[in-house]
């Protein structure tokens, strides 16, 4: 993933996070936030089967604007287990928002 690649799912991420904190269903529903919500949601559905630990990293980094050491400690894990699982997470929401044309 590039970094262009990353700066723009870690975009889209926060945005429909923020969208849903500020209580702004009506942006979510239309355009790109839907696009990006059916994204978010196929990933976050996909790892809480699979791996839950990169599920709570997603909502909680991304979706609930947590900090990156507020997420570790809430999760239990080490920094290099933070930044590994990441990346994995990150790399699966790029992968469905390519094909979703997003990105």
């Amino acid at each position: 993933m590039t970094k262009k690649q990353k700066k723009a799912v870690r975009k889209g991420l926060r945005q429909y996070g923020q969208a849903a904190e500020d209580g702004k269903a009506a942006d979510r529903k239309s355009g790109p936030a839907r696009a990006w919500g059916r994204v978010i949601t196929r990933a976050l559905e996909d790892y809480d089967r699979e791996d839950p630990v990169c599920a709570e990293l997603l909502r909680k980094r991304y979706l609930e604007g947590m900090s990156e050491w507020d997420v570790v400690g809430a999760l239990h894990i080490g920094r290099t287990t933070y930044y590994r699982k990441e990346l994995e997470a990150l790399s699966t929401v790029a992968v469905y928002a390519a094909a979703a044309g997003l990105i």
